[in-house]
């Protein structure tokens, strides 16, 4: 049979919350209470279902939750993470509310993780191959993963963004934070829209790529090292692997080191790169020879991808 099952606690005093899962789906929203609901889906032997509920240890500020069916057999104040299965029981689906400006912790081997509309002081979270979805206000946020991807939607200021992850793909949507730390093996990772209102942003990765758009022109210091990474810049870095440049008048600073993982950095400005030279060159070359019109030139030029004012812009001094 298959059932759904609720609980509430008060947390009127706590402060710190840790939420042990494993296998179902979370997902988390926000409960104007001061109180965490749990709605959890249940499918099993009827008596199964019937004697479920999850380990709760409330100590001061402190509220720990976990998912793994009570039984005799793992005692009040044991916290298992195996199997989501007992017996014959199944967690399915799992619906937790809970307050906004808690210091929150979660662990989760593979299930995914939903997280909506909530303001964290503190968000850790750790997972294996579930998938990480935040689209919430967060102070600090520190996330560890495997191989699940993590998709960030920021829509406030962020004190640290510290995120390690072995092959799970990295996804950040307009994020705005003072500390940024990304460690990866393989992952890819895309950030775009950032604020250019930031500190310092350190990227690592062993194969991964990397990929960085900012919402406005920042004034940061760049600096790459990567051993057989290509680099790709709007600001001219035509054959850079290592060594850094300038963008404006640096009060930032990015980091960028890799094995092989390529880097793609949009900062503002029209794409400049090594291929580019050599095309306008070899355009420059077909109009002084007069073996093309501009009206010919530009409809190549827009055929290859080039913007309207790139092509004005070469068009005009010709």
């Amino acid at each position: 049979m298959r059932e759904a099952k609720k609980f509430e606690w008060d947390i009127s005093q706590v402060k710190k919350v840790f939420v042990h899962s494993i296998s179902p789906d979370v997902k988390i929203v926000r409960n104007v209470e001061r109180k965490i609901s749990l709605e959890v889906e249940l499918s099993g032997f009827k008596k199964d279902i019937e004697e479920y509920e999850p380990k709760v240890r409330k100590e001061g500020e402190r509220f720990e939750l976990d998912l793994f069916p009570h039984s005799q057999f793992f005692p009040d104040g044991f916290f298992a993470f195996g199997f989501m299965k007992f017996g014959g029981l199944e967690i399915e689906d799992v619906y937790l509310k809970i307050p906004d400006d808690l210091s929150t912790g979660i662990d989760t081997t593979s299930g995914d993780l939903s997280i909506n509309g909530l303001s964290f002081d503190e968000l850790r979270i750790s997972s294996v191959s579930g998938e990480i979805e935040i689209d919430s206000k967060v102070k600090n946020l520190f996330v560890k993963t495997t191989s699940g991807n993590l998709n960030f939607r920021g829509s406030s200021r962020i004190e640290k963004i510290d995120v390690q992850s072995i092959s799970g793909d990295l996804e950040f949507s307009n994020p705005s934070f003072r500390l940024g730390i990304i460690k990866t093996t393989s992952s890819d990772i895309k950030i775009t829209g950032m604020d250019p209102d930031f500190e310092t942003l350190d990227v690592r990765t062993i194969s991964g790529d990397f990929s960085i758009s900012f919402k406005s022109r920042p004034n940061t210091h760049v600096e790459i090292d990567t051993v057989s990474g290509n680099i790709r810049s709007d600001v001219k870095v035509k054959g850079i692997v290592k060594g850094s440049f300038d963008v404006g008048k640096p009060s930032s600073t990015l980091k960028f080191k890799s094995i092989s993982g390529d880097a793609h950095l949009e900062f503002g400005f029209d794409i400049v790169n090594s291929k580019d030279d050599e095309r306008l060159k070899i355009f420059e070359e077909i109009l002084k020879s007069k073996r093309a019109t501009k009206d010919e030139i530009r409809e190549l030029m827009e055929t290859l991808g080039y913007s309207k004012e790139k092509i004005e812009e070469f068009l005009s001094g010709k």
